[in-house]
């Protein structure tokens, strides 16, 4: 490293020192809040204190004039040399929680952004919801997620939990399984999302009003972004399906954030994720700044410029998608910002506010030895510690607005170089962070750093981001983006940083430069649990008169547990009653049957995380219930007699206790078999005694006759016969 001090550096300090202030915009959010609950919504409601106080908002900083009362700019290098603190904002996961607290710092929302938000209210209810299946009366947990304090674009996709979900018209939930395949399970709808942009003449929450007689008209949140969702309850084995959490979801959509940012170019107020305009509405709605508009709008038009990306196509050159909490001093709020786009911020001869977003222009100011009390220039050297390269973590959309890192920027190709990554959630697309990174890189270690104490001349160097800077006894001769420039209190000298830079730092050639994306190889994973080969069901015998059903089926693997659903309208139970079964058993035996009772089964995996497999078979397996497996034996002195038009059939009861009844088989024709005859009568008796039947009409022709012996449960013993008669 080489090192020139030409003269004693003039000790000062150059400390952003921010003074108190107190936000305009915050009383009438929180007037907002209360006057929307003037009804008393109370704990005997079962609502919480989140949805009687809504957001409230502590202490918070801004700059008394600028950054303080010396400092007059700021650019990159100050961030990227560590000569300031980096801005810290929440991530991704952290942004998109929904959280029940009393009191919560006020959030404001800008460009794109996907987040959740303080719990507006969470009770319980079972007054009956209108859906598109009909009127449903199921308990459900109520619950609303506050979005901004203004009036926003609204939603663009909804997320349950990580699952994006589609609504209906009404805000039903259309995704399974959160509505239910029609016609396969009773309850087919479980959720319900309603969003509210805040706009004028917002009223309440007519489902809120239906379910809890204290809220009332007033009610409606006026000028607040939110979501009031349900979650109906839901059979046990679909629970968790439908909530993979074991609770209400958590709501983290993808919102389209302040509606009423003002565009000086058009004299009107929208929505919009251009950088410089979003910059001017947070300085001055937010932090009171005032700015000035025409230069406002210049930099409009620059943030709109296109600019090519390494796919070939185009996008706008700079946006910002991010969120402001209350509790943010001015000085996060502007390195965050500046992170953004690579503004450059600086205060006017006016007083007011100037910035620049990322964009070179030639100096028109040359700094020469002259113009310095002090100096003191450094060169960029091969340090072995120094980064080898630098990613930045940003917002992707193409990973439902979670964190990805960036292609990195590489300024040594060493690769045991340490690596930096630094982090910016403002920005969501791999274009603009690579930009990003790259002027950070560059600033971080530049061809030449200058420190210095400049003359007077340091009033001409106010609101010039760029100046040239020439050193004839050094042989310096550099452009360079001034990263700090501050008046020295109780003299007319200025203290400037300041790093060399290049045009082509600004324009870079994203077709030859930008490096690929993160590479994250998509995986096709297989989550279905497997089913059960078969499933089969057996009588069980010599029970002594007790009806038992014996269910099987194959092995399967020790990491799956079974369920066995069993139903029976014969038995008086329509409904399926699910079983859990033990590990390792590959059967269940079914007692207390009815006798005679036909009883259905079905049977599916089950993991330990609660994932299940498909019941199976498609079509239940069908077994009847018999008490009494043992038949009786065979009928003596079977035999049947013409008498007039009629048919006496005869025979003797079986010696056994096993006999309680004769079926008697007819069929028609001399040639008849026992394949073609059909039961004509069903004969209780006594065992051991003999017994008749008489037929009263058979029919003119030849008939025969068979006989079974039964038990009480109907198995049958053999039969007898045939016999033969004839009626002329």
């Amino acid at each position: 490293m080489r090192r020139w001090i030409l003269a004693a550096l003039l000790s000062t300090t150059c400390l952003c020192t921010p003074s108190q202030a107190k936000a305009g915009p915050i009383a009438p959010f929180l007037q907002g809040i209360w006057v929307g609950l003037t009804t008393g919504v109370g704990a005997a409601a079962g609502i919480g204190g989140a949805f009687a106080t809504g957001m409230s908002a502590g202490a918070w900083l801004v700059g008394g004039t600028f950054l303080s009362r010396i400092v007059v700019s700021v650019g990159l290098s100050l961030l990227s040399q560590a000569l300031m603190p980096k801005p810290k904002m929440p991530p991704p996961p952290e942004i998109m929680t929904n959280y029940a607290q009393d009191v919560a710092f006020v959030e404001w929302a800008y460009g794109r952004v996907r987040k959740g938000g303080p719990m507006a209210l969470s009770a319980y209810s079972a007054v009956p919801v209108v859906n598109p299946g009909g009127s449903d009366a199921k308990g459900k947990r109520h619950y609303g997620v506050l979005i901004a304090c203004h009036s926003t674009r609204g939603p663009v996709v909804h997320y349950l939990d990580k699952r994006e979900v589609e609504l209906d018209a009404g805000g039903f939930v259309t995704t399974d399984p959160i509505r239910w395949p029609e016609g396969s399970h009773p309850g087919v709808w479980h959720g319900q999302v309603r969003p509210y942009t805040g706009q004028p003449g917002q009223a309440a929450d007519p489902v809120w009003q239906a379910a809890f007689p204290e809220v009332g008209a007033s009610d409606n949140f006026a000028g607040l972004s939110y979501a009031g969702l349900y979650a109906a309850r839901c059979a046990t084995e679909l629970f968790s399906q439908i909530y993979s959490n074991g609770r209400e979801w958590a709501y983290a959509p993808v919102w389209d954030g302040c509606d009423t940012v003002y565009d000086p170019r058009t004299d009107s107020t929208d929505w919009t994720d251009n950088a410089a305009l979003i910059i001017a509405d947070i300085a001055t709605r937010i932090y009171g700044k005032q700015v000035d508009w025409a230069e406002v709008a210049a930099e409009a038009d620059i943030c709109d410029q296109p600019v090519t990306n390494r796919d070939g196509g185009t996008q706008k050159r700079w946006t910002i998608n991010t969120v402001i909490r209350a509790d943010m001093t001015w000085e996060q709020a502007r390195a965050h910002l500046q992170m953004c786009c690579d503004a450059w911020f600086y205060e006017r001869s006016d007083g007011k506010l100037g910035f620049k977003v990322g964009d070179y222009q030639e100096p028109d100011l040359i700094l020469t030895a002259a113009d310095f009390v002090s100096l003191t220039v450094k060169h960029k050297a091969t340090d072995p510690d120094a980064v080898g390269s630098y990613a930045l973590r940003y917002v992707e959309p193409a990973r439902d607005w979670n964190e990805e890192v960036s292609g990195a920027v590489i300024v040594n190709p060493d690769p045991t170089a340490p690596r930096a990554e630094e982090e910016c959630f403002g920005i969501d697309s791999h274009n603009q962070a690579w930009r990003v990174i790259r002027r950070w890189a560059a600033t971080a270690q530049p061809e030449w750093s200058i420190t210095g104490t400049l003359k007077y001349i340091g009033r001409q160097v106010m609101g010039r981001r760029f100046v040239r800077i020439q050193h004839a006894e050094l042989g310096l001769d550099c452009r360079c983006e001034v990263g700090l420039l501050a008046r020295n209190g109780g003299s007319h000298t200025w203290q400037i940083q300041a790093v060399s830079v290049e045009p082509e730092d600004f324009t870079p050639d994203a077709l030859a430069l930008e490096p690929p994306r993160t590479l994250r190889a998509s995986v096709a994973e297989d989550g279905t649990v497997p089913a059960p080969a078969s499933l089969s069901g057996q009588v069980v015998e010599g029970t002594g008169g007790v009806a038992l059903i014996d269910w099987t089926w194959p092995a399967q693997t020790e990491d799956l547990r079974q369920q066995l659903r069993v139903r029976s309208p014969d038995a008086g139970l329509p409904d399926w009653q699910i079983v859990d079964i033990p590990g390792g058993q590959g059967n269940l035996l079914s007692s207390g049957l009815i006798d005679g009772a036909e009883y259905e089964a079905q049977l599916r995996n089950r993991t330990n995380a609660g994932r299940l497999s498909v019941w199976v078979p498609e079509a239940p397996v069908v077994v009847q219930a018999v008490a009494n497996t043992d038949p009786p034996p065979a009928v003596e002195d079977f035999a049947a007699t013409v008498a007039g038009s009629t048919v006496v059939v005869g025979w003797t009861a079986p010696n056994s206790p096993r006999y309680v009844a004769a079926r008697i088989y007819r069929a028609a024709g001399a040639g008849a078999v026992f394949g073609d005859a059909s039961v004509v009568r069903l004969e209780f008796g006594a065992a051991s005694l003999a017994d008749s039947w008489t037929d009263p009409g058979p029919g003119v022709g030849a008939h025969r006759y068979w006989i079974e012996p039964i038990n009480g449960s109907g198995i049958g013993g053999p039969v007898s016969g045939p016999q033969t008669i004839t009626l002329i």
